[in-house]
């Protein structure tokens, strides 16, 4: 699994960049088929919009794209955000897996008498 994570217009932090990395490899609990993880950080330049940094997640899986955006003052608290998002959705991802996998009906018994 590739964690690629890079700023657009706006430097990250070495250990806000090890915090994504720490964080966002807890995903393959849920997904075995992760392929790529893209982590973004941009800053909104708008001094009326209180939440000008945001993190936007991409996870590339097997058949499947998960994207999660998150958006707070603070770039920590933006990626929380986002892969709270992420998880939640890769849950909802696993759980229509696992619950596709298993049969409708199991199969019924047929009992013949002598």
């Amino acid at each position: 699994m590739d964690i690629l994570v890079h700023g657009r217009n706006v430097v990250i932090e070495p250990d806000v960049e090890a915090e994504c990395r720490r964080k966002a490899e807890r995903f393959g609990r849920l997904a075995t088929d992760i392929r790529r993880i893209e982590v973004e950080f941009s800053e909104v330049r708008n001094p009326r919009e209180p939440d000008s940094q945001e993190c936007e997640i991409t996870a590339h899986l097997t058949g499947h794209l998960v994207k999660a955006h998150g958006a707070a003052p603070e770039q920590r608290t933006a990626l929380d955000r986002a892969i709270a998002k992420a998880e939640h959705q890769l849950a909802k991802v696993h759980s229509k897996r696992v619950s596709r996998a298993k049969p409708k009906h199991p199969p019924t018994a047929v009992v013949t008498e002598p």
